[in-house]
């Protein structure tokens, strides 16, 4: 049976990787020696664009997504036939879900990532700065980007491995020919949130698997790290799902088909 509490940190080594990789090759990007005191926010502002962002969610989940969801469906083709289209299913279903919902996120990290970058140059512009020391504080935010955006990386690489990985399971389940419910796991120990979004009491818990789990507040999520939660429910969780096959009363596996 896979392991997720090995694969967790592994995943969120890679992840950490791939966000500083795009954050040094989107900040490389901005024309520094275009910039002056009264149009750095604006140059800065044209120069981190959506689609690069976009670019480093894509190969998150595509990373972590199409790795974690291929080890849950060789767990439940041991009970059913192996599906060979899976790789493909599961890369249309994230390039769906980027282009469209996952726009939330993007915008997000975009956003995010301007105001740091703006928010670091002011705080360190003196009253006689010139545009010289302007463009050095902005060539030293490019080039040490790994510092400068480490907190931010580490947070997106822990949050997204759960989504990315969350959400190739449960497209996975989905694909089955197995009728499943989903169980919520979630990770035992002092840090697991418990308010206003229960993450620790509902470890064990299971659910249709198209039926959503309720978590606190206004909170229905498909699975951990599900979009449709608040930041407070999402943000640097480690939960994950697993699936039970629905048996009959003779013992034998219920097919979708046979519903």
């Amino acid at each position: 049976m896979t392991n997720w509490n090995k694969l967790q940190p592994r995943y969120e080594k890679k992840a950490y990787r791939i966000v500083q990789k795009h954050i040094k090759l989107i900040l490389s990007r901005i024309p520094v020696d275009n910039t002056n005191l009264n149009n750095y926010e604006i140059i800065i502002d044209l120069n981190i664009h959506k689609e690069d962002v976009f670019k480093m969610f894509l190969e998150l989940y595509n990373t972590i997504g199409i790795d974690y969801g291929n080890r849950v469906n060789k767990d439940l083709e041991k009970v059913t036939k192996a599906n060979t289209l899976f790789n493909d299913y599961l890369l249309k279903e994230i390039l769906l879900f980027l282009s469209n919902e996952g726009g939330i996120k993007i915008t997000s990290v975009r956003d995010t990532l301007i105001q740091d970058v703006i928010k670091s140059i002011k705080d360190g512009l003196g009253e006689n700065e010139t545009v010289i020391d302007l463009r050095n504080d902005l060539y030293s935010i490019i080039s040490k980007s790994q510092t400068f955006y480490k907190y931010q990386a580490l947070r997106i690489a822990r949050t997204e491995t759960t989504s990315a990985s969350n959400f190739a399971s449960f497209k996975t389940a989905q694909n089955s020919e197995l009728l499943l419910d989903k169980v919520w796991i979630s990770v035992q120990d002092n840090r697991t949130r418990r308010t206003p979004f229960d993450h620790y009491y509902i470890d064990g818990v299971v659910q249709e698997l198209e039926k959503p789990f309720y978590l606190g507040g206004s909170d229905y999520l498909q699975y951990p790290g599900d979009i449709k939660g608040q930041p407070a429910d999402v943000i640097n969780c480690r939960c994950t799902l697993s699936y039970k096959p629905r048996r009959d009363a003779e013992g034998n596996l219920i097919l979708k088909t046979n519903m």
